[in-house]
């Protein structure tokens, strides 16, 4: 038996990893896609871009990997059974609850994975993409390279020749601006990017050069020669640690919020739908021998598409208020424990005989 348990773990197992990497795959490209129409992105390094996809990634992982999961377990049962091999164990006194065994464990290992993708995984991408975020909006010298504009606040870009870590620590700058709705364009021997203080606001001198203010009125340009020159930004202020998809489940849990109910039963209940809805996937990959599959794969469908937008409703009708905060977000868990018991029942997809 252990053999048997062995191939048919091994008969899912491959499309799922071959699935969720696809899935992944894409995901990543469409990642790539909106990253690259933000206009914060020009002031990240290489490496914060990588973190980045990596977090939303990571972040994504706890709904990609059920629904691999499920979408191998309806397509290799259904195949299976299609082609009669699992008849001929049932003809020899293996019941399908005892067939579908292994699948049902590793229902409940892919089920763990989610947990800790959910409750640890989902905090933790979240804080790193708005700290990234927020790096990426605050423009510092160490982000900086030679030779490359970067947006330093709206209607702002600077470039500088020498990029350093002494004082001043920008050599040879060019920049432009705008000042009342006129363009201002700027060239300094050197410039002092400083850190943003406690006020959330940064400082930008310029030293010993000159401003072009270009006037749209006239073909006159407005020159104008300076020691110093001052700008000042304010940076908003860091929520990365009061946003509640970055907060720590234990800190969720404590909270009396709606919103951050909402996230705390999200987060719990994202394992116990998937177990649901692989559970729910063995039962509908039970097909009677050359039966056509494709009816199984449009309610595979449909039953995905039902239970992701039923948990995706249900939360954000507990944040708007719009349904209780208990039983709130398990009340999709609660519907698809009923769906399961009635699909048990059902003598086409759970093999029994009625009585």
């Amino acid at each position: 038996m252990f053999t048997l348990d062995r191939y048919i773990i091994r008969q899912v197992l491959f499309p799922t990893v071959l699935g969720l990497a696809l899935l992944l795959l894409l995901f990543t490209a469409f990642s790539s896609v909106q990253l690259l129409r933000s206009a914060a992105l020009g002031n990240m390094p290489p490496r914060d871009v990588l973190a980045l996809l990596i977090a939303n990634d990571l972040s994504a992982l706890e709904i990609l990997l059920p629904s691999a999961f499920f979408a191998a377990l309806v397509m290799v049962m259904s195949t299976w059974h299609r082609e009669g091999e699992p008849y001929a164990l049932y003809a020899g006194g293996i019941s399908p609850s005892r067939v579908s065994r292994p699948l049902k464990i590793l229902a409940v290992l892919v089920s763990l994975c989610v947990a800790l993708l959910s409750l640890y995984g989902r905090p933790y991408s979240y804080t790193l993409r708005y700290e990234i975020s927020e790096r990426g909006a605050n423009l510092s010298s160490e982000q900086m390279e030679s030779r490359r504009f970067y947006k330093w606040d709206e209607g702002f870009v600077i470039q500088a020749s020498e990029v350093s870590r002494q004082t001043p620590n920008l050599t040879d700058v060019f920049a432009h601006a705008q000042e009342f709705g006129r363009p201002v364009v700027l060239r300094a021997r050197a410039a002092q990017l400083d850190e943003t203080d406690e006020n959330r606001m940064q400082k930008l001198t310029f030293i010993d050069g000159v401003s072009h203010q270009i006037g749209e009125a006239s073909r006159k340009d407005r020159v104008t020669r300076f020691d110093r020159l001052i700008y000042f930004a304010h940076r908003p202020a860091s929520d990365a640690l009061t946003k509640r998809r970055a907060l720590s489940t234990a800190r969720l849990a404590q909270s009396e919020r709606r919103k951050d109910a909402a996230e705390f039963q999200w987060r719990v209940c994202m394992p116990i739908i998937s177990l649901l809805v692989a559970l729910m996937g063995i039962e509908l990959g039970r097909l009677r021998p050359r039966q056509s599959p494709y009816p199984r794969f449009g309610m595979a469908l449909v039953l995905y598409a039902l239970v992701f937008n039923l948990s995706s409703l249900t939360k954000s009708s507990v944040e708007n208020g719009l349904i209780p905060m208990m039983p709130g977000v398990y009340t999709a868990v609660g519907v698809l424990v009923l769906a399961y018991l009635i699909m048990r029942r059902s003598p086409s997809l759970s093999l029994k005989v009625p009585a």
